[in-house]
């Protein structure tokens, strides 16, 4: 239910942010100043999703610490950029969305929870994804 709950409101995120570049209240290239904290977070993510189960605990712990620490970098500069523009619900979805998907003991529970392997795996493969490509 939790997962709904965040998937609704990343959803919801989105596209006010979809509507404020159609609208010409921000540009595009604004978002790009969260690209580099994020597409670091996912990067290594990517690899501490793939190597969690052959590498000691505390370094997988040491890694998702960094996440925590760029996933908050990105959180600041989307919170300053869209605040302006967003209503204090959407502030609040936004920051839940953060502070839970950057929490630390959040990843780590979640990296280690056997019966969502599934699902997670489909994340982290949309994450490596999108850190195939460069935004300009």
């Amino acid at each position: 239910k939790k997962a709904e709950e965040l998937e609704k409101s990343i959803v919801k995120i989105a596209v006010k942010a979809f509507l404020l570049v159609e609208n010409k209240d921000l540009k595009g290239s604004d978002f790009l100043k969260a690209d580099a904290p994020l597409r670091s977070a996912f990067n290594l993510l990517v690899k501490v999703f793939n190597g969690r189960r052959r590498a000691k605990r505390e370094r997988v712990v040491e890694a998702l610490e960094k996440v925590e620490k760029e996933l908050q970098t990105a959180q600041k500069i989307i919170v300053d950029l869209l605040s302006p523009h967003i209503q204090t619900k959407n502030m609040m979805r936004l920051t839940t969305v953060f502070n839970t998907v950057g929490n630390l003991k959040f990843l780590e529970t979640i990296f280690y929870d056997d019966s969502i392997e599934d699902e997670l795996e489909k994340l982290i493969d949309a994450m490596d994804y999108y850190t195939q490509f460069h935004y300009h």
